[in-house]
């Protein structure tokens, strides 16, 4: 039996680590050829750490550009909005929590509710923006992103299968 050792698959990792650069720069809003950035969170509503929606390779127009432009600017507007009225839901739940005595239990329980309402709003607007964003793209531009996006995800699969999993045991008795 072989113990995995990382050594052997450096090269391996070193080469589709300067292939995938480019499209991790542009998922931490890098600057992309075309001069677009994704908003902070993206679509996803994550920290940053995503793809873009529009992936390397497909060339948008002066048209599309602006209107991605416009579309990202609202949706990153209307999720603020958002965000600062589910902060604000979630320190009266954390006020409600640290009072002394007996809990509103009714009131937590409404509390729930609106906090709930505004994630479902603010994953209803994920949605629409990248309903949008599909409308904006032609049909072959649409064909193209799906054929990146196809690439990538055969990459990723490739890497998991060259990578597997760590050995189990302690780091100790690895040679």
């Amino acid at each position: 039996m072989t113990i995995f050792r990382p050594v052997a698959f450096l090269p391996v990792i070193a080469a589709l680590g300067l292939a995938m650069a480019p499209l991790v720069a542009s998922a931490e809003g890098h600057h992309s050829p075309d001069g677009l950035r994704p908003p902070p969170g993206g679509p996803h509503g994550g920290p940053g750490h995503m793809m873009p929606p529009i992936p390397p390779g497909v060339t948008l127009t002066a048209t599309q550009k602006a209107k991605f432009k416009t579309i990202f600017d609202k949706a990153h507007q209307d999720e603020h909005a958002l965000r600062l009225e589910g902060r604000a839901i979630d320190e009266k739940i954390h006020a409600a929590l640290e009072t002394a005595g007996d809990l509103d239990r009714s009131a937590l329980a409404d509390l729930s509710r609106q906090e709930d309402a505004v994630k479902a709003k603010i994953s209803a607007l994920h949605l629409e923006t990248m309903e949008e964003l599909h409308d904006l793209l032609t049909p072959a531009q649409r064909q193209q992103a799906k054929d990146t996006m196809d690439k990538l995800k055969a990459l990723h699969e490739q890497m998991k299968a060259l990578m597997g999993h760590p050995p189990e045991g302690d780091p100790d008795d690895m040679p």
